[in-house]
């Protein structure tokens, strides 16, 4: 199956195309430039982010073209995934045809544009030609069939006639409420009179013990939520009853490239705890990718 082909078609369709363990490749258009003697046009270039969106569109794209199923597509894409890290590693870059390579520098990948690379955005279709200008000067125009307005000097008296309705129902229900409002006020029992009560006047409380109780008794100021700083948290995305069940999980999640760590919960209950660094309000997206990606129900932020 050729993965890179279907990753071009997938940028080239929808600007990003994100692949587990690599990365997402977004298309980005870089504005045109003056370079002292002539300016030059933008262009358009593919460029690797850390971060990307978890689901599963890529893998229906493939699984459509290849008309086989989303299990089977996300299990191709994982290997070509594995096998291009093997690859990096060795020192080899992975090409994806007619866009750029992926390469390794100092741990870590990246991706370079084909030098060749062009893109060009869909235009915007024209309905307009010769011909449907000669068939709309052919075509009579058209004639409404509604009746002709009324003469701005006469009186819609159907229109008086409801709005005057209106205004009858709307003030029997005002008055309606205020007569309600009355008779509940007028039926409620008059309240128990209140007894003075002698307060006695506290005894005089020192400057310096006064001060400090102004300091310590003011209102904090309510903390605002930060929504754009980027949080790190540990999900669980798998628990075991079974230690090798979950060592056995835990290694291959590892070996897949993914950020995970195995905890102990007590004596007989284990996690699998995956790391994802996002701000606060993405939180409930990202449990709801991890619970599609992983195939577990119960994902929580680990506390």
């Amino acid at each position: 199956m050729d993965i890179e082909k279907y990753i071009g078609q997938f940028i080239l369709k929808n600007n990003f195309c994100y692949i587990h363990g690599l990365g997402n490749l977004e298309l980005v258009k870089r504005p045109g430039v003056h370079d002292g003697k002539a300016l030059q046009a933008a262009v358009y270039e593919v460029v690797l982010t850390a971060g990307g969106s978890i689901d599963d569109s890529f893998a229906n794209f493939i699984a459509t073209n290849e008309q086989i199923s989303i299990s089977k597509a996300a299990n191709a894409l994982r290997d070509f995934s594995i096998q291009a890290r093997k690859d990096m590693q060795a020192g080899k870059q992975v090409p994806v045809t007619g866009i750029g390579v992926f390469s390794e520098e100092n741990g870590r990948i990246k991706f370079t544009t084909d030098a060749n690379f062009r893109f060009t955005p869909a235009g915007i279709p024209t309905l307009k030609n010769s011909k449907q200008l000669e068939e709309q000067k052919l075509t009579p125009p058209h004639k409404p069939s509604y009746p002709p307005p009324a003469n701005a000097n006469s009186v819609n008296w159907r229109m008086v006639f409801v709005v005057a309705i209106l205004l009858v129902i709307l003030g029997g229900g005002g008055y309606g409420i205020y007569y309600y409002q009355q008779q509940q006020a007028a039926n409620q029992p008059a309240p128990a009179p209140v007894k003075d009560t002698v307060v006695a006047t506290p005894p005089p409380v020192a400057t310096d013990t006064a001060a400090r109780k102004d300091t310590m008794g003011a209102a904090a100021t309510p903390a605002t939520v930060d929504t754009t700083t980027i949080n790190a948290y540990k999900m669980v995305i798998g628990e075991y009853n079974n230690k090798s069940k979950a060592e056995s999980r835990f290694r291959k999640l590892k070996i897949d490239g993914g950020k995970v760590e195995l905890v102990t919960k007590d004596s007989v209950n284990f996690q699998v705890l995956a790391n994802v660094n996002c701000r606060v309000v993405d939180t409930t997206h990202y449990i709801d990718s991890l619970r599609k990606f992983y195939g577990f129900k119960n994902v929580t932020i680990y506390k």
